[in-house]
């Protein structure tokens, strides 16, 4: 039976003392003779990540060793997320139907409107969305909180990073454990014992679009 990427089973069933995961801009600034300081962006923000299990019995930690040299490098991909937010702030138990669509995107690819979701569904600022587009998977904080309607529809709210083409209405939106794909920084993955029984494994990663 041949491994199945991206690997679902990276970030589960492990604990993490440490994370980071935050969204690396494409930009350089440009300083004229003037003095006059130019910004220059060269495409939508990816998502980096840096991860440290808690101290875990050798056993699991050689487990996840393997998990992870499984990926071959910068080859095989798996999925990640925040392991702080897994759900959104108003549900934090995860209790609610994860029926949310997009019903729209705004022009400025910076704000999406969602339908499906409970009536009276809240999302909170720091909250996250994923959903599949044109053969990628898209993952979005949302900096700009909003609460559906009794229909289960809200207004626009902003999100990061911009929206890329790609997009359809209807598609499915996951705000239970919301997760992008991301592949390994190379020679990023470390191992150190943690006393004689216990190791620790850290790593790094990018997202990856197809």
């Amino acid at each position: 039976m041949s491994i199945s990427f991206p690997r679902t089973d990276i970030l589960t069933p492990f604990l993490f003392a440490s994370q980071s995961l935050r969204l690396a801009s494409r930009q350089e600034f440009s300083r004229m003779a003037s003095g006059i300081t130019i910004g220059k962006d060269f495409g939508p923000a990816l998502w980096l990540a840096d991860y440290t299990t808690v101290a875990m019995p050798n056993d699991d930690a050689l487990t996840l060793e393997a998990k992870l040299n499984s990926l071959d490098g910068v080859i095989g991909t798996f999925e990640a997320g925040d392991v702080r937010r897994p759900y959104p702030k108003a549900r934090p138990d995860g209790v609610f139907g994860d029926t949310g669509a997009i019903a729209s995107v705004n022009a400025n690819t910076k704000a999406m409107a969602l339908s499906g979701l409970d009536p009276g569904m809240a999302l909170s600022v720091g909250d996250y969305l994923s959903f599949d587009y044109g053969g990628a998977r898209a993952l979005h904080q949302i900096v700009e909180a909003v609460t559906a309607d009794g229909t289960g529809a809200t207004t626009q709210f902003e999100v990061r990073p911009h929206i890329r083409p790609g997009w359809t209405v209807g598609t499915a939106v996951k705000l239970k454990l919301p997760k992008g794909v991301f592949v390994l920084v190379p020679d990023s993955v470390a191992s150190q014992t943690a006393g004689p029984m216990d190791s620790t494994i850290s790593f790094k990663a990018v997202q990856y679009l197809a």
